[in-house]
């Protein structure tokens, strides 16, 4: 008779705290409306979904140059125009949006960058409610000379196995990168926080914690040091909902 009590009252206690996550989740979220971004909002319904949780949130784009147009989309267009995500900026003035152009470059910048900020004017969207991510920070550069605050993502392969002399070189070319005036900010996974969080840079940290969600944050040590750290603006965390892509 014990055991079955016991049985009972720990699986009370797993039914509360499962109905508790939601509450947390929205409280950690509400604490740091500003800095917690959802990530990987690649549907527009996705969006609407979470915009009463979410104040800002980040999508993949791809810009095609034939059309010269801007199609949701990570590896492959999706068919899914930006214009309703600019929409929302429009008439919503305090949201944001991170744009992760997936194929900006060199070559097709000048051209990205004529065509995105035609749509903002159409919009009434300002470039403030923007950030703009690249692998290129060099393409990046012109959107930064047009006004815009960018982001160039570092991609460290296998940054575990780096030796000394690999860690120096990549260290040595970040801080290249963030003392050329080219990129407002860099951006990179959690993973690679401890790796730069001593350097001393001239920009702004984003992040994202792209498998955990927002009430998990408080249980990480790591996660609960960017946080804090203020030199990183924003996190993005993890929620699929009904509408993920």
């Amino acid at each position: 008779m014990k055991r079955l009590r016991l049985s009972g009252l720990l699986l009370l206690i797993l039914c509360l705290s499962l109905l508790a996550i939601p509450f947390w989740n929205d409280r950690i979220v509400r604490r740091y409306i500003d800095k917690i971004w959802l990530h990987r909002t690649n549907s527009i319904e996705k969006l609407h979904e979470f915009e009463q949780e979410y104040k800002n949130f980040e999508c993949d784009v791809l810009f095609l140059t034939d059309s010269a147009t801007f199609e949701i989309g990570h590896d492959e267009p999706s068919g899914e125009p930006l214009k309703p995500y600019l929409d929302f900026l429009g008439a919503n003035p305090d949201r944001e949006l991170w744009l992760d152009l997936k194929n900006l470059d060199e070559s097709n910048c000048i051209q990205a960058e004529t065509t995105l900020t035609g749509l903002l004017a159409q919009r009434d969207v300002d470039k403030d409610q923007l950030i703009i991510e690249s692998r290129d920070w060099k393409a990046l550069h012109h959107f930064t000379q047009e006004g815009y605050y960018t982001s160039c993502y570092l991609d460290i392969p296998h940054i575990d196995e780096l030796s000394d002399a690999e860690c120096l070189h990549r260290l040595d070319s970040i801080q290249q990168i963030a003392h050329s005036g080219a990129v407002s900010a860099l951006s990179f996974p959690a993973s690679y926080y401890a790796f730069l969080r001593n350097l001393d840079f001239s920009v702004d940290l984003l992040t994202w914690e792209h498998r955990r969600w927002a009430w998990q944050l408080p249980f990480f040590s790591r996660s609960r040091a960017i946080l804090k750290d203020g030199r990183i603006k924003v996190v993005l965390v993890k929620e699929k909902g009904h509408y993920h892509k």
